[in-house]
This record gives structure tokens, sequence and C-alpha cells, in this order.
């Protein structure tokens, strides 16, 4: 077991000062103290990339992503069937369709071979997801995309400085969407960014998450008209169609506090993964995600599977808890069984003058299946790696080793 006191703070001193030069600054409709700015810039150039577009959340990145790439009605989209709903409820969102690629069956990162195989005419985009932590196998998504003329959206909501055959996972894509929602490796409580090498597209999602105004770009900070512009009566404000997706300057201040340690925050995860792989070393029934050669996987969760189908999932949980364990979160339902999707399926057929862009095109996602995943998920658990505290992680691990114990 990993023998350290390393621990640290929830919120950093940083995040406080910065949240503080908010406040001393006041609030202002065409002004700032600059920290929104600063961070799109220092974010975007830590990622290897050019622009980045603060958003409320990590969906609404994804959501200007697509926009800003002309994904919209009737046009698919592929997502892996392992994600959580948001990945492809943004298809849903540009009226476009969610098409579910499989898993790879130790990884469980997007099948290339799968997506390869639902790619159609339809076809404008792929959201390839870095699931738990770990990134997927880009390059041939990259060379499939070029070959489709498709956009590649790299959804890292839980992957803050993975690494893929040694290029930081966030600067392959056309865009990279993060998220700051309170459990991410960094937060501020929620929030997003997406970052991008293409000034165009830059501009488009830019317009696409500040409600479409006609002189906005990917200049870091650039969300408000200048008052010069906006105060005469004749100026046109929006051009475009855009939601309002900007995150306030002072969730901004604290996650540039954040972003300042970023590395702390992922090598105390990843140090409490090593404690809970720790704990597998004797267990042959338990196999973690696998994590490729040349990947560097952040651990936004400790993902394992069980193999064993006598052991019940909620019984080694309850035994855990009872143990004095935190707990831990079975995996996310496969995206298409969620109730939504049959619903919005059965809608469309008996409606299908209101859903005309749907109609003989959505699928019925009662018959969609991704048989690798459908197999892999009921036996999955997600351990947490967020206790700031190694002491504490280490003694999640002890609990994790006696559970085992019970069931060997």
């Amino acid at each position: 077991m990993i023998k350290t006191s390393f621990s640290i703070p929830r919120v950093s001193e940083q995040a406080r000062q910065y949240v503080n030069a908010v406040l001393d600054f006041g609030f202002h409709n065409g002004s700032s103290p600059g920290i929104s700015a600063r961070l799109e810039r220092e974010f975007a150039a830590k990622f290897g990339r050019k622009f980045g577009i603060l958003h409320a959340n990590g969906t609404g990145t994804m959501q200007s992503a697509l926009m800003a790439a002309g994904v919209g009605v009737g046009d698919e989209v592929i997502v892996p069937a392992y994600t959580v709903f948001m990945t492809a409820s943004v298809a849903l969102y540009v009226n476009a369709v969610p098409i579910f690629a499989d898993v790879d069956p130790e990884t469980w990162t997007i099948s290339v071979e799968d997506v390869r195989r639902k790619i159609t005419p339809r076809t404008k985009a792929i959201i390839p997801v870095s699931i738990c932590g770990l990134s997927p196998d880009l390059d041939p998504i990259m060379e499939l995309a070029r070959e489709h003329d498709l956009v590649v959206i790299e959804d890292n909501a839980q992957c803050f400085l993975g690494y893929y055959k040694g290029r930081v996972v966030g600067s392959i894509g056309q865009f990279a969407s993060f998220s700051f929602q309170g459990s991410k490796h960094m937060t501020c409580g929620d929030g997003g960014i997406l970052i991008c090498d293409n000034e165009e597209l830059a501009t488009r999602a830019r317009k696409a998450a500040v409600l479409g105004f006609s002189t906005l770009s990917g200049k870091p900070g650039d969300t408000v008209v200048p008052q010069e512009l906006r105060c005469h009566p004749t100026f046109q404000r929006h051009t475009d169609l855009g939601y309002n997706y900007r995150l306030p300057e002072i969730a901004a201040a604290v996650a540039l506090g954040e972003f300042e340690r970023l590395e702390e925050l992922v090598q105390m995860r990843q140090a409490a993964a090593a404690c809970l792989a720790e704990a597998l070393l004797d267990c042959d029934w338990i196999v973690p995600q696998k994590t490729p050669e040349g990947y560097v996987h952040s651990y936004f969760t400790y993902a394992v599977r069980m193999l064993r189908k006598d052991v019940d999932w909620a019984e080694f949980r309850r035994q855990f808890v009872k143990l004095g364990g935190d707990g831990f979160y079975g995996a996310y339902l496969p995206v298409y069984r969620e109730p939504v999707f049959p619903k919005l399926s059965d809608q469309v057929k008996k409606y299908p003058k209101r859903y005309p862009h749907y109609a003989g095109i959505l699928p019925d996602y009662r018959e969609v299946s991704c048989p690798v995943w459908d197999s892999i998920q009921p036996y999955v658990m997600q351990l947490k790696t967020n206790s700031f505290d190694l002491e504490v992680a280490e003694q999640q691990a002890e609990i994790l080793a006696k559970t085992i114990s019970l069931f060997s």
C-alpha cells in the first residue's frame, strides 16, 4: 500500500483570492476584471489549442460545437454506448439523430470497428468519450473522420491531463469539451470549456453559446457587445441562433484557481486509483478497465468489472458499505435504454407530422443493441477516487480488499 500523508484542500486558496478580486471589482454589464479571458486563453494553451470558449456547463460545450460545425436537422452523430446521457442528448438539441456505437471489450471506450459500421451518408459527427478518465483510440477515429468528412468532438468531461500516445487528451479532435461540474477533476460547481484551433469554428461556437451576438469572436473573453454599438437604436444584435451559456465571472474565478493546480488534482486521483489497484492484486475475478500501452489514465473513477456471475452487484456494495466503505457507482445504463429514447421513438411514430425531421430517420431505440456493452454494464463498479487525502484512499482500499475476501 502507498504510504503518504499527501492531502490537499477541496478548494484552493488561490480560487478564494480570485473570487475576492471579482467581488472587489463588482458586477458590470460591459467590463470585468478579465478572469474569464485569462482562463480561456491559459486553458486552451495548456492543451495546445488556440481558442477556448467558457460555458455554463459541459453539455452546452458539445451543443455549441455541433452548431458551429453545422450539424443539424436529420444529421447523424455517433456516440458510444458507455457514456452519460448528455453526450447523446446534445445531438437531439440540434435536431440530429444519436447513433450508438459499441465499446471495446477491455477499455470500454468507443469501438472503432463499430463506428466504421455505423457511418452512413447522413453521419456528420463523432463524439468519442474519454470514459472514467481513459482516452479512446483516437488515431483511427480521426482517420475515419478525414475519410468521411466528419467533425470529431472529444468529450473529455472525465479526463483532464490524460494522454494518448504521447499527446495530451484534448489536443486531437476538431473540438474538445471539458466539464467543471462538481464531481470533476477541477470544478467551480458547474461549468465547462470548449477548445479548438480553427478561428472560424471558435467564433461560431462563441455565437452559439452567447445568443448569436453579431460582433462576437473567438477572442478570449469576448462575450459582450461594446456599449457604443449596442446603445444605438439601429444596431442589429443577433445574426445567428445562439443560447445563453455564458459562465459567470465569479465561477470563472473559482475555475481559474483550480486550473492552476490541475496537475495536483489529477495526481491525487491517480494516487487514489493506485491504492485501489493494489487491493485487487490477489483477486482474479475483479478486473480493472484496461489502460493500453502508451496511454495515461486520469482516473475520474477507478472502474472495474466483476467476472463472477454468482456475486450479486448490490450485495457486494452493501457489504462494502457495511465495512465502512463510502459506496461506489454502477456504470450508466446503455444510453439508448434510458426511457427518454424509446419514448421519443414512440412519439415520432405516433405524430410524424409533429416531428418531420425525425420521421423515417430516427431509430426505434427499443431495437438498438450494443452487445459488448450490454453484457458488461451490469457488472461494472465505478470506485471513487476523489478523496483528496491518501490516508482516506488507503482506508477505502483496505475496505475493498476485506469486502473481496468475504466473497472469496
